[in-house]
């Protein structure tokens, strides 16, 4: 009872809010930046643009359709909406601090930039989160009126897989955010290793090295896609000749469900502990 006395008299008489109380106010205004800047705004926009081309390609197609196969029309283009949520909603998320001079304002409190980095995760999260939720709900709603049968659970582990890779994804983008030193190096980075330079290291593994890349975060992440088919794809090998007595063998390998989640999951642990390494270490500079 003293010391919480001692400590609220420290503080004009009023004892400070817990890190959980800190972490969802830091949360909050994030959100409020993302309103403000409209990034938001802008994914949103881009989703609608996507949801109304697939349903009217779908909706136009005169071949039968069943629910999950309509779904599945719009699963594909998931991946890419993940990466664009990493990169607007955590590519900068830290590093905009030190660049805007932010953090003068920030840092000086007393808030553990534990906190600080809670707060932000949990804000770019939540707007990830909004997204592909939106976005499911939408493809759910299109498979129903446009597609024969009924939906089946894989709809649902679909978009778990999504929210998990969402998760994973945004992790490296925090730990990129924590260590660049530009917003705009940051982004261009972060959109960068999603879109392209993972794609090539696992083609480079898998596809022509015939080792199977599970260890990889985007070839995890394909599980979103994959289990909305039925049966789940298994691994082939392709051989093509090229020339006489000469062929070119190309591999084709799957994601295994579970050991994909768990992949994910150390992805976005390894990651936040990294990121908050570096930005405890990181001091504004003048």
């Amino acid at each position: 009872m003293m010391e919480a006395n001692v400590e609220a008299v420290k503080n004009g008489g009023r004892a400070l809010p817990s890190d959980l109380q800190q972490t969802v106010v830091v949360a909050k205004y994030d959100i409020m930046k993302y309103l403000r800047s409209r990034r938001l705004l802008g994914i949103l926009i881009i989703e609608a643009l996507v949801l109304v081309l697939i349903t009217a390609l779908v909706g136009t197609s005169e071949r039968p359709h069943t629910v999950d196969g309509v779904i599945e029309q719009y699963v594909g283009f998931v991946s890419i909406l993940i990466v664009l949520g990493a990169t607007l909603f955590g590519g900068d998320a830290i590093v905009s601090e030190y660049q805007s001079r932010t953090g003068f304002l920030l840092f000086p409190n007393p808030v553990r930039k534990s906190s600080i980095l809670a707060g932000k995760f949990a804000s770019s999260v939540g707007a990830m989160g909004l997204v592909l939720v939106t976005y499911y709900a939408v493809a759910i709603a299109a498979g129903l009126v446009m597609g024969d049968g009924g939906l089946s659970d894989r709809v649902f582990a679909s978009l778990g897989l999504s929210l998990l890779y969402g998760i994973s994804a945004m992790a490296v983008a925090f730990l990129i955010s924590s260590i660049m030193k530009g917003s705009t190096g940051a982004l261009i980075l972060t959109f960068a290793l999603f879109f392209l330079i993972l794609n090539i290291i696992t083609s480079l593994i898998g596809q022509l090295g015939g080792t199977k890349p599970w260890f990889m975060i985007d070839f995890a992440g394909g599980t979103l896609s994959y289990i909305m088919s039925d049966p789940y794809p298994v691994d082939t090998t392709m051989s093509f000749e090229i020339a006489p007595g000469q062929s070119f063998t190309t591999y084709l390998f799957y994601p295994e469900v579970y050991l994909s989640i768990g992949v994910m999951v150390a992805y976005a642990v390894a990651a936040m502990v990294l990121a908050y390494i570096f930005f405890r270490r990181r001091e504004m500079a003048a």
